[in-house]
C-alpha cells in the first residue's frame, strides 16, 4: 500500500538547506558556519541525525554575517549590531 503525504507548507523559517548548500549559498566555507554557530549569532535547525538544515531566515542572518565580516567587524560587534536589528525588526 502506497501512502500519501500531505506537501508540507514552506515558510521562510522552514530548515530545508544542509550545511554543504548553505556554504555554496551563503559564500562562507563550511568550517566557518561551524564557527558562527559555535559563538551563538545563527542556530539552525537539526535532524534526528544531528545534521544542520538551514532555513531561508538564517540564509538571510548569514548574508548579514558575512558582509559585517567583510567590513572587519569583529565578534561582539557583530552581536551588538544584530541584536539591534531584531529589537528593530521587533518594533521596541
Amino acid at each position: 500500500m502506497v501512502r500519501i503525504l500531505k506537501p508540507l507548507k514552506r515558510t521562510r523559517s522552514t530548515p530545508i538547506y544542509g550545511i554543504g548548500a548553505a556554504s555554496r549559498l551563503s559564500g562562507l566555507p563550511i568550517y566557518t558556519l561551524r564557527w558562527i554557530e559555535s559563538h551563538g549569532l545563527v542556530a539552525p535547525k537539526r535532524t534526528h541525525g544531528k545534521h544542520r538544515l538551514y532555513s531561508e531566515e538564517d540564509m538571510d542572518l548569514l548574508g548579514a554575517i558575512r558582509e559585517l565580516m567583510r567590513q572587519r567587524v569583529n565578534l561582539a560587534g557583530i552581536r551588538l549590531i544584530l541584536r539591534m536589528k531584531r529589537e528593530t525588526a521587533a518594533g521596541r
